[in-house]
Order: C-alpha cells, then sequence, then structure tokens
C-alpha cells in the first residue's frame, strides 16, 4: 500500500507530460511517414486540436509554437506559416470550451475537418502567392483527406491516453 502511494507523484508529474510526449512523437512519426502522391498530410494538426480541448493547462501554446518552428523547417517553408496554422487550430480548440457545444466525437470530427480546411487552403494561398512551386491544390486537398482520414485512429489513441492515465493521475 505504501509502495503505490510512493510513486504516485511520479505518476502525476508523467501524466503531466503526456499531452506534449504524444503530440511531438506524432510530428517525428509525421517526418517518417511516406509521403503519398507527393502529399504530406501534417498530422501533428491532429494532438493540437485534441489536447486544446481536453487538456489546455499541460499543453501550452508555446509547445505549439515549437512544433509549428519545427513543420517550418522541416517543410522547408517561409518561417511562421505554420507557427500560424498551428496556433489557429490551437485557440480555435481552446476557446470551443467558452460556448455550450457538442462535445461529441461527431461534432469534434466536424469542426476539425471543417477548420484544418480552411486554414489548409489559407497556407496554400499564402504559399502560392509567394511563387514557391512545390505545392499545388491537389496536394493540399489530398493531404487533407489523409489527415481526415487519420483522425479517427489518432484519436482514439489520445482519447485512450488521456482517459487511463492523464485523467487518473
Amino acid at each position: 500500500m505504501v509502495k503505490k502511494n510512493k510513486y504516485k507523484w511520479l505518476l502525476s508529474i508523467l501524466s503531466k507530460q503526456i499531452p506534449f510526449v504524444s503530440s511531438f512523437i506524432i510530428l517525428v512519426l509525421s517526418f517518417v511517414l511516406p509521403p503519398i502522391y507527393n502529399a504530406k498530410a501534417t498530422i501533428v494538426l491532429i494532438p493540437i486540436f485534441f489536447w486544446g480541448i481536453e487538456k489546455t493547462k499541460s499543453f501550452d501554446f508555446i509547445f505549439v509554437m515549437l512544433f509549428g518552428f519545427i513543420q517550418d523547417f522541416m517543410d522547408g517553408t517561409q518561417f511562421g506559416i505554420n507557427i500560424f496554422i498551428f496556433l489557429s487550430i490551437y485557440f480555435m480548440a481552446y476557446y470551443q470550451k467558452l460556448f455550450p457545444l457538442d462535445s461529441s466525437f461527431a461534432f469534434s470530427y466536424f469542426a476539425f475537418s471543417l477548420a484544418t480546411l480552411c486554414l489548409l487552403f489559407l497556407k496554400y494561398v499564402i504559399i502560392s502567392s509567394m511563387f514557391i512551386t512545390n505545392i499545388n491544390l491537389f496536394n493540399v486537398i489530398l493531404s487533407w483527406a489523409i489527415l481526415i482520414l487519420c483522425y479517427p485512429l489518432f484519436y482514439w489513441i489520445l482519447q485512450k491516453l488521456n482517459m487511463k492515465i492523464v485523467k487518473r493521475y
């Protein structure tokens, strides 16, 4: 009985790091996964949106800016574009709590789909206006479709982490 209480403080500290660590792992995974028809989905938007809704105190916007900076560096885009996109999706999720909206998976899926479609199109407009030719509209739509198809799997994994570890400790 004493041993459980002895390690509870350690589990409490580790559970507060789960949002950052899981998001960082998914960010690294997005660089490892091969592109499909030259479209690379930015799957780190899924944990940013999820943790923005679920655990805003453990997942600060400084982490979101760091992930955006890393994504800008790895994509080779102008610095600040992905930071803007990531912060936009984070604050959409964060301020969703202020309104008495439905918290079901279906509503979350619809809100994420619509927000990412608008933000990825905005990213395309910004990048194409800078005459960067490595992006086209077909790749944007394909990467959005991949992102939407990946959402249920990553949402389920993050929800299990949240219920089993983060909320428990």
